[in-house]
């Protein structure tokens, strides 16, 4: 190590640090089809692409003179430290750098003419504490689980979350305040490109006003008995912007709020009052769960009343069976997102076809979820899907600012 890297460590030992989790996807295959003397040639060649160029790049862009330390922690994962906090912006430009420098590159093998190009998730956090590396992993595991390539927790912030007692005092304070607020995630139409609606998707707040994200809240809302207090907000801000910008939007509900006689009540009443009945499309989440169809189809007949729209989410998963779909009175159905992460694959591919072909016969549209890149975006309209929604679409929004984009 470098005098100016031992002085750094040792200088930024309890400051905040920035570090990146890079990850490479689908290793195995690689060792697989080109053996593992290719594959540790690969690392050597990530290793090395990390440590000089990518690090240099990094310093330019920023503009600073950075204590930055690159390692190869386990096989095919690679952490970036950065001893130095960064906001947001350089966060993300940071992020940009790593993952567009990788994702580029023609990676040798040895013996051959053939180069391969590799794909990769980055997990990245910020804070002083012992286990930074701990919160950048949950947030390399989340973004694999959501099938995007990169996510972002604050290590300070997600300590505070797993406190049951912060958290549940969080909870109370955003119910009374009414702080819940819906992020707007937008829905392309593959035909035309444009925006042909938005799923509404639930964000609540800390003491300052930093967003907390779904995964650290809403299990444990459901626990505490407060998961309906908080739908009850969003959905009524959710039918107010409708009401006031005539926005075509989706909100989820699980077969629990299907059986909820008051969550339906307040869906209903406040679509009769509001005459929005139109805009509004209702995903049905949680489907593995689903044990009466009867009860789903009781609900779907009387929102569709009022020409409400119904989508089937997480197609591919607990609604596999084609002859649940036959017996739902649906409009749309949102394919499964590991389907989706894998459509290049001739079997997820053909599946995918399969269940295509099946919806146009009974007249049912089909949004592909977790679209995260130009790739999955071309397979999608290859197979003549009528939707796509994820991040390389468009990432959650506030109203304002979906409004100052129609406008």
């Amino acid at each position: 190590m470098s005098l100016f890297k031992s002085l750094c460590k040792h200088i930024y030992k309890n400051h905040i640090k920035t570090i990146y989790i890079i990850d490479i996807l689908y290793m195995k295959d690689i060792n697989a089809l080109y053996g593992f003397e290719n594959g540790n040639f690969i690392i050597s060649q990530l290793l090395n692409l990390l440590k000089k160029d990518i690090r240099n790049l990094i310093i330019e862009k920023l503009g600073k003179k950075l204590c930055i330390e690159v390692k190869n922690t386990h096989v095919d994962v690679f952490t970036v430290t950065i001893f130095k906090e960064l906001n947001k912006m350089e966060i993300l430009e940071v992020k940009n750098i790593i993952f567009n420098s990788i994702v580029t590159k023609q990676f040798d093998i040895l013996y051959s003419n053939i180069s391969i190009d590799i794909d990769i998730t980055i997990g990245c956090s910020q804070g002083s504490e012992k286990e930074l590396f701990i919160y950048a992993e949950k947030a390399l595991h989340n973004a694999k689980l959501n099938y995007i390539h990169f996510m972002y927790y604050d290590s300070k912030l997600f300590n505070n979350h797993f406190s049951n007692e912060k958290l549940l005092e969080t909870l109370h304070r955003n119910i009374q305040n009414k702080t819940v607020e819906p992020y707007f995630q937008a829905i392309q139409d593959n035909k035309t490109s444009k925006v042909s609606k938005y799923e509404a998707l639930m964000r609540i707040y800390d003491n300052d006003d930093k967003i907390i994200m779904p995964q650290v809240f809403i299990e444990k809302a459901r626990k505490y008995r407060l998961f309906n207090k908080l739908m009850e907000i969003l959905i009524l801000k959710v039918i107010n912007y409708i009401s006031e910008y005539k926005i075509n939007v989706s909100i989820n509900l699980d077969y629990n709020d299907i059986l909820n006689p008051s969550m339906k009540s307040l869906i209903i009443d406040n679509i009769k009052d509001n005459d929005i009945g139109q805009y509004l499309t209702i995903e049905i989440l949680e489907s593995k769960k689903i044990s009466n169809f009867y009860l789903v189809n009781d609900f779907i007949n009387d929102i569709k009343t009022y020409n409400v729209q119904i989508a089937i989410d997480d197609f591919g998963s607990g609604f596999s069976n084609y002859e649940h779909i036959l017996n739902i009175n649906t409009d749309f159905i949102k394919l499964d997102g590991s389907l989706v992460k894998k459509i290049d694959e001739d079997v997820y591919y053909n599946l995918v076809k399969s269940i295509v072909l099946f919806c146009k016969e009974q007249n049912i549209k089909v949004v592909a979820e977790f679209v995260s890149d130009l790739k999955v975006l071309r397979y999608v309209k290859s197979l003549d899907i009528d939707y796509s929604q994820g991040y390389y679409i468009s990432k959650p929004k506030k109203i304002n600012e979906i409004i100052g984009e129609e406008l």
